[in-house]
């Protein structure tokens, strides 16, 4: 009886110390992290030696090194607010060599994402990424669930995403080198930041607004290209301010930004186009220079906050650069609601099915990462999981139905509006003496429905 109820005993005591839950699901791969001696991570600065071992259990993906033969990589935080607001911390992992995991192509840089902001089922940046593939631009970054063990600590349900940088499978454009002055119109990776940092361009938006851009690919600019990407945002800037000139349409490339736009209406993302929004351009195969183009998509952590009827760029939460002064070009609303059109008829169910398997793979890890994490700075527990989950789906199906509202089914793309590579820079709008707008290309006129006008 005394040996039972000390075993009584230390079972209470692993129950009240929360270990039983501290374990994987065993439903989703496992990563394994260790850092040189189990040295703490304690800043997003300055990397820490380690390695990592992913386990992928019976996933169907191939295992990344061994228990005892893990990868060697360094190992620091990432983020700006979710590395300082939270317990729950993202990590970002650089590898010595590239590494193919979990089925994505070979890189060595990769984030594990934490995604402790997520009050909707952890849902909010898979469905960005989803509507981005099925949408369409060029690019969209994987992310592949997985829980977490660092330093032997089961930490929970995380994201292995690849990170977002320039690379052939990745925003596959020519890179320039750092300081390389003779090649200041090569391949750009740009951020439209919401956070100041030292090497920061700035400059002021039409409507009066401060904007940081802040560069990724060259990250450390020569005098001859930091005024380069100074002229370019100008250039656009004030491009995007004149509503009656053909610039615009030689500078960004309309229906990636239309592509973009629409996933963050459909995600009502109400802090898009403020941090986190990327713009990359490129020479072409000719050596005729590229136009910049919205993306990839990122950051989702404050998608359906809102929830409310309007456009995002109306009254938005934060400030928005350039977009609701884009939304008011005819051309780019057309490119809008062309892309409408394929995804409601092609795309929203097929993206809403993807959406709720994918909940029911991280169910079982969402629960027990509350049980981890609750009660910590300012997690979001999402323990009542099929609660959150049908709320995600509720907000995500009124968004599709509010902007069904606003567009119907959209435009049907029609051949000779979409022949925009050849043909765009002739494209003009006309408003004729009905006071309606017409676009206007050669000798013909079509209404911004796509019918030609006689």
């Amino acid at each position: 009886m005394k040996s039972e109820r000390l075993i009584l005993i230390a079972l209470f005591s692993l129950c009240c110390t929360g270990l039983w839950a501290a374990s994987p699901t065993g439903k989703l791969p496992v990563v394994y992290m260790r850092t040189t001696s189990g040295q703490a991570i304690t800043d997003k600065e300055n990397y820490v030696p380690g390695s990592v071992y992913i386990d992928p259990l019976q996933t169907g993906y191939d295992a990344l090194g061994n228990s005892t033969a893990p990868i060697s990589a360094q190992l620091k935080g990432r983020g700006n607010w979710t590395w300082n607001g939270f317990d729950k911390k993202p990590y970002k992992i650089k590898f010595d060599t590239k590494q193919k995991v979990l089925g994505m192509p070979s890189n060595k840089h990769w984030c594990l994402m934490a995604h402790a902001d997520d009050n909707l089922g952890f849902l909010r940046n898979i469905a960005g990424y989803m509507l981005s593939e099925r949408i369409g631009l060029r690019w969209t970054p994987h992310t592949v669930p997985v829980e977490l063990v660092l330093n032997g600590q089961y930490k929970g349900l995380y994201f292995l995403t690849e990170h977002v940088r320039v690379g052939s499978k990745r925003v596959a454009i020519r890179e320039q080198q750092d300081l390389a002055t003779d090649s200041v119109s090569g391949g750009w990776l740009i951020e439209i930041d919401n956070y100041q940092e030292p090497n920061n361009v700035e400059f002021y938006e039409g409507n009066g607004e401060r904007v940081w851009i802040t560069p990724k690919s060259p990250e450390i600019l020569s005098a001859e290209q930091r005024n380069y990407l100074e002229e370019q945002m100008n250039a656009i800037n004030d491009a995007l301010y004149a509503p009656t000139s053909k610039v615009l349409m030689r500078l960004i490339d309309i229906q990636e930004a239309a592509k973009y736009y629409l996933v963050q209406e459909i995600m009502e993302d109400c802090e898009s186009y403020h941090g986190s929004c990327y713009l990359y351009k490129d020479f072409d195969q000719n050596g005729i220079n590229d136009k910049w183009k919205f993306g990839p998509v990122w950051d989702f952590g404050n998608a359906y906050m809102r929830h409310q009827d309007q456009w995002i760029y109306v009254n938005p939460t934060w400030s928005q650069i350039w977009i609701g002064q884009l939304a008011s070009w005819p051309e780019f609303q057309q490119a809008v609601q062309e892309q409408w059109y394929i995804f409601y008829h092609t795309w929203k169910d097929a993206v809403r099915a993807d959406l709720r398997a994918y909940a029911d793979l991280i169910e079982s890890a969402a629960k027990k990462d509350a049980s981890v994490w609750r009660g910590t700075q300012n997690y979001c527990d999402n323990s009542n999981y099929a609660d959150v989950r049908d709320r995600f789906f509720r907000r995500y199906d009124w968004r599709i139905n509010w902007l069904y509202g606003q567009w119907g089914e959209g435009i049907e793309p029609m051949q000779d509006i979409r022949e925009l590579n050849a043909t765009e820079t002739e494209m003009t709008t006309k408003v004729l003496q009905d006071g309606h707008i017409y676009l206007l290309r050669g000798n013909q006129i079509y209404t911004l429905t796509g019918q030609r006008v006689r």
